[in-house]
């Protein structure tokens, strides 16, 4: 089992979720999901030199930082139109409240900013699942792998090594991703074996974990 909403302790892993308020999308286009991802590349290191519209816009000379810090370490992750998954590790004290909160606040204003609409954003705090062992690590990773599996999207289907906004393609094409570390889970896996494979894991078997049939986004967010 994994302990919902856990206190954060630095070294362990937790599944992170959240939702858009009332249900309501939260990605209304392809610039969204990458705005998305790269506010989550952004703010995963302390200290910032800026806020990422800032930095994004060049209003402010960017300034060396010494001494930064990867609070967090994303395994994997997936977007979908209302809500989100991650897998990460706290890495320093504080380090997952400190991200979550930036990540949702910068998005919230610039998804409020671009649509012209005010208030909140995500239906609450998010939440969190400490995960407890290496069983639930790679049943977990799978789980949010195949979230989009089938699902059609307003400008179509995600589905494999399609799928843009899930870190699955870097898993299945074996490249390095900006931000997303894939050999932790990886190395559980075969490399020469198709059959042992981490594709073969996520695509041709089933999810063994109770608990995970259990988590809906709908019934806890």
């Amino acid at each position: 089992m994994s302990m919902l909403n856990p206190p954060f302790v630095s070294g362990e892993f937790y599944h992170i979720y959240n939702r858009g308020v009332e249900k309501r999308g939260i990605f209304m286009g392809k610039r969204d999901y990458w705005r998305f991802l790269e506010t989550l590349d952004y703010y995963r290191r302390e200290p910032v030199p800026m806020k990422l519209s800032d930095f994004r816009r060049g209003v402010i000379k960017m300034k060396k930082i010494e001494d930064q810090k990867e609070m967090i370490r994303i395994y994997c992750f997936c977007l979908m139109p209302n809500h989100f998954h991650l897998l990460i590790q706290q890495l320093e004290d504080g380090g997952v409240t400190l991200f979550l909160r930036k990540v949702s606040d910068s998005y919230t204003r610039y998804f409020n900013t671009k649509y012209e609409r005010v208030g909140s954003l995500f239906q609450g705090p998010f939440k969190a699942r400490l995960i407890e062992n290496e069983e639930y690590l790679l049943q977990l990773s799978k789980y949010i792998h195949r979230n989009p599996l089938g699902f059609r999207f307003p400008h179509g289907v995600w589905e494999g090594e399609n799928n843009y906004y899930s870190s699955y393609r870097a898993y299945i094409s074996g490249k390095q991703h900006p931000f997303c570390d894939i050999e932790t889970i990886i190395s559980y896996f075969s490399k020469t074996n198709p059959n042992l494979s981490y594709q073969a894991f996520v695509e041709e078997t089933e999810i063994e974990d109770p608990t995970l049939y259990s988590l809906s986004i709908d019934e806890e967010v």
